[in-house]
């Protein structure tokens, strides 16, 4: 083969992230992509994480405050933000814009007509690391649209995207969907809502573990604070605990339509017979509706173990790999092919700290918080329940929000105010309203 001269080769003014560079090492000449030299780049560097990332001290540890700020670079998280944002995606992965204030017409002003497909929540894949800092010796949850040396959080098979339901999952004939004005669907197994999904598609599922880490991570960079619900509204069920789940159950989706992408919450009242709520809303996370204190929502990719079988203690937390329910072997011994093993609280009470480390767990590491201080979310747990719940319901007031879990549920379990939501896995194409 004939020798190159690279200084005279065609200049390009951009690259993709699995475009590779010539680099030495130790002598010899190598390639790396772009996105593997970019980690190695920021990796471990709290001056250049700084000047790429934003971050969150995660200060459970010293203090009851559920006020921990925002550090770095805020402007990369105000031009994260502006990437984000409700669309309308066939089933096929044609995804629109909708106009960022208003989610009943296009971006490009065409008015939106739901049935083509279902509104979600896409937002661009999010890079993160968890690095104690060398001044406070408190870990920080760094975040940034470049790599950064950590773990990310984005579309299946390498994909760039994340796309969650923006409304509750309802049923449109055998198909869970994504709709506005319809009532959520609840009262079936978690295996029925993932199969319902499956419907519009093999790329469709439910949102997972990943999905409401993001979430998290939503809330902790806009108001650098983990009791989100003061922040953001409290949600349907109110402040206060009381039995609401009645008069909440007859809502519809698609009241935060005039809220669109943005952060928010709509005020409304909630009475069931004597008992009227206090601080209720519908609240609306960057375009993602009522996330918490409404309907729990099953989540996939993720179950816990039970003392009742014969290879687990009930401590374990299993987070498994691929958009996929998990069989009854799996259920009563450990996932097949790539997981995860956390370990978990098997009592219940208010979260004063998370796991954290490396991927940012957000299940409880230890009890004793409360409605205002540490996480100001509550966590039920047990040594049998398996279907991972979270969110909280409309009856459990200030124990709902972002980090909120019930563990105690067994898999098969369906009442009215277990829901889901939708997620899509496979790679989208983007197009004008016009043309859906």
């Amino acid at each position: 083969m004939a020798k190159k001269s690279l200084g005279n080769e065609t200049l390009v003014a951009s690259m993709l992230r699995n475009n590779a560079v010539l680099v030495e090492v130790g002598g010899s000449v190598r390639r790396i992509t772009l996105e593997n030299f970019m980690n190695s780049i920021n990796s471990g560097d709290e001056q250049l994480l700084r000047q790429v990332a934003w971050g969150v001290p995660i200060k459970q540890s010293v203090q009851t405050s559920t006020n921990y700020g925002v550090i770095g670079n805020l402007t990369a998280w105000q031009e994260y933000k502006l990437r984000c944002g409700r669309y309308l995606v066939t089933n096929a992965g044609k995804a629109a814009k909708l106009h960022p204030n208003d989610s009943s017409l296009y971006a490009d002003g065409t008015v939106l007509d739901e049935t083509k497909g279902h509104v979600m929540h896409i937002s661009p894949r999010l890079y993160f690391r968890v690095q104690t800092d060398s001044v406070t010796g408190l870990p920080v949850l760094w975040m940034s649209q470049l790599p950064i040396g950590g773990k990310y959080i984005g579309g299946a098979n390498g994909g760039m995207y994340n796309a969650i339901g923006a409304y509750k999952g309802s049923m449109s004939g055998t198909a869970l969907v994504s709709r506005s004005g319809v009532a959520p669907k609840g009262a079936i197994t978690i295996d029925a809502f993932w199969n319902a999904a499956r419907i519009n598609g093999s790329d469709w599922g439910l949102t997972n573990y990943d999905h409401r880490k993001l979430m998290i991570m939503f809330g902790l960079s806009q108001y650098g604070d983990t009791n989100i619900q003061a922040k953001l509204g409290y949600g349907i069920g109110g402040s206060n605990e009381m039995d609401l789940w009645p008069t909440a159950s007859s809502l519809l989706t698609g009241a935060t339509k005039s809220l669109g992408d943005n952060f928010g919450n709509i005020p409304i009242s909630v009475i069931n017979g004597a008992l009227t709520g206090v601080n209720c809303s519908r609240v609306n996370l960057m375009g993602i509706e009522d996330p918490y204190n409404w309907q729990w929502e099953m989540i996939q990719n993720v179950f816990f173990g039970s003392s009742a079988n014969a290879g687990q203690t009930g401590s374990e937390i299993f987070i498994y790999e691929g958009n996929r329910m998990p069989t009854a072997a799996e259920l009563s011994t450990r996932p097949t092919g790539n997981y995860r093993q956390l370990t978990r609280q098997t009592a219940s009470g208010y979260v004063q700290e998370i796991i954290a480390g490396e991927y940012f767990d957000v299940f409880v590491s230890k009890l004793g918080g409360g409605s205002t201080s540490y996480w100001a979310d509550y966590f039920w747990g047990n040594t049998t329940g398996q279907l991972c719940l979270l969110g909280g319901d409309a009856n459990a007031g200030s124990r709902s929000g972002l980090a909120c879990v019930r563990s105690y549920t067994a898999f098969s379990n369906a009442i009215s105010n277990f829901g889901s939501r939708l997620a899509f896995f496979g790679n989208l194409s983007f197009v004008n309203g016009k043309d859906i």
